[in-house]
């Protein structure tokens, strides 16, 4: 039986005719899904209250969280929303050189993983390698950056910065677009 706490949209998201339960069932069950939602929400709240809404006891729910993020299923991180902040950032399509090994596609995704300034890297299949997204105080310091970044490294055939105006949704969270 459902805790009356949890709403049909936390645990009854229809996608493609499945429900999101469906699709992850080989790693959450339904309270686990329902933690997972509750701590998108609000990373801070307490077990206490997490375990009020997903009808568990505060221990039990505490151990659930910590298996979760153990098995490095959940993070819980913080979150800095860039245009918040009136920072500028940009996803970099980058195309890598056809003869380049996996050692040193592995070496150049090092290398980025390292870059303060880069906050993700996603490797594709496709006309684009790699998704490297980054942030800076201005374009024009992004456009530098990235200069560097790419120059970086022999692998790169060629690149595409394009800069992100405003986010609508990321992390399941609508992002507020703030004053126009």
């Amino acid at each position: 039986m459902a805790d009356a706490s949890v709403t049909p949209s936390e645990s009854e998201d229809v996608v493609g005719g499945e429900s999101i339960q469906e699709l992850i069932t080989d790693h959450l069950d339904e309270i686990d899904y329902q933690i997972y939602r509750i701590l998108n929400e609000d990373g801070r709240i307490s077990d206490t209250e997490l375990g009020d809404r997903v009808g568990l006891s505060r221990t039990a729910v505490r151990r659930r969280r910590k298996k979760l993020q153990q098995d490095n299923v959940i993070k819980i991180i913080a979150v800095m929303v860039l245009q918040e902040v009136d920072l500028e950032y940009a996803d970099v399509r980058i195309a890598l050189e056809s003869e380049t090994t996996t050692r040193e596609v592995d070496e150049f995704v090092d290398y980025l993983l390292e870059q303060e300034l880069v906050y993700e890297v996603n490797e594709y299949l496709g006309e684009t390698d790699l998704l490297v997204r980054v942030w800076h105080s201005s374009l024009r310091e992004i456009k530098s950056y990235v200069n560097e970044l790419v120059h970086h490294s022999d692998v790169v055939s060629e690149y595409e910065v394009v800069p992100v105006i405003q986010t609508h949704k990321a992390w399941h969270s609508e992002i507020d677009a703030g004053p126009e």
